[in-house]
């Protein structure tokens, strides 16, 4: 018995109403599972289709333009139901490629003559503000964890992000035999689509996660990262970490995503290959990476601005006349 009725040859068929929607859904999803998306990925576009579909609902509306439309302009306003709040451009861009995937895949069933969400307006992106760590205040952040009661982890944490710029979640799901310290490289099993990578570190990061594997002794199947209460490291249990090391550094807006966005301009200006960074960092298209190059870029122009040996040197000669 087919999920969706079949789209007549001479029929216009641009919407569903929310019964047909529901069993649409649970096609894709089933499709889903075997192109075996990750359970991340499954978990996000039910999230999102059921925070759809209760959209729908309430206002006794299809999937169609209309509702989309709706539903899109809802989550940048903040007023999509359950007292949330407007969403970022980057997340509703999210929820629109979620959406336009799932309309793609009613048209190959043959549920819709057209995809919907080709009437329905991508969001405009902003790029996002990036806001490295200074020297002292990366310094001062060292310091604070080198001081905290679990000094070895935070250390060997803080060392780990800011070297490899990884993301929270990938960060979290790291297990202890993802790690090969004597080549300094761990395996990113699940990374952002699915994709798998390898991330690479250097010598002082070894060298803090030995202290830190050895201080806590772990099976190879443990999470490389655990909480203070033993259990494994969250994505919130992360960001309490980051906070509670930058109030006792005195450096405002610590959080783990920031930690990746140093590791991007550091590598950057350090002359590290575009290419090399993008793979490093997980990101899918390089012109993601460009965005830290112009921060790196603006940087290295400051420092010529104020550094520039030949500059300093005759005009402190200058100055001697």
């Amino acid at each position: 018995m087919p999920v969706c009725t079949p789209v007549l040859q001479d029929s216009r068929r641009e919407s569903m109403p929310l019964k047909q929607f529901d069993q649409a859904l649970a096609g894709w999803f089933l499709e889903g599972e075997i192109q075996q998306w990750s359970a991340r990925t499954m978990a996000d576009r039910r999230d999102w289709m059921r925070r759809l579909a209760s959209f729908l609902a309430a206002r006794s509306m299809d999937f169609g333009a209309d509702g989309l439309r709706a539903f899109v302009r809802a989550l940048m306003l903040g007023n999509d139901g359950g007292g949330r709040k407007p969403l970022s451009p980057a997340s509703v861009k999210h929820a629109h490629v979620i959406l336009t995937a799932f309309g793609n895949w009613c048209v190959r069933d043959e549920c819709l003559s057209e995809n919907p969400m080709k009437r329905v307006p991508v969001p405009k992106q902003i790029p996002p503000d990036i806001d490295p760590f200074t020297d002292d205040e990366l310094v001062q952040l060292f310091a604070a964890a080198g001081r905290s009661r679990s000094k070895h982890r935070d250390t060997a944490l803080l060392y780990f992000m800011d070297e490899t710029g990884i993301r929270a979640s990938e960060l979290v799901d790291l297990r202890v035999d993802d790690v090969r310290l004597s080549e300094r490289q761990a395996l990113i099993r699940c990374g952002k689509g699915g994709k798998p990578r390898t991330i690479t570190f250097g010598a002082n990061t070894v060298q803090a996660l030995f202290r830190y594997l050895r201080d806590e002794p772990k099976d190879p199947g443990d999470p490389l990262f655990s909480s203070s209460r033993g259990g494994a490291l969250t994505r919130f249990s992360l960001l309490q970490v980051c906070r509670r090391l930058g109030k006792a550094a005195g450096v405002e807006g610590v959080h783990p995503h920031r930690f990746r966005h140093d590791a991007a301009v550091r590598l950057l200006r350090n002359n590290g290959p575009i290419f090399s960074v993008m793979t490093l960092l997980g990101h899918s298209r390089v012109s993601t990476t460009q965005i830290y190059v112009k921060v790196a870029d603006a940087d290295l122009t400051r420092l010529q601005a104020t550094a520039s040996p030949v500059d300093n040197l005759l005009s402190g000669r200058k100055g001697k006349r």
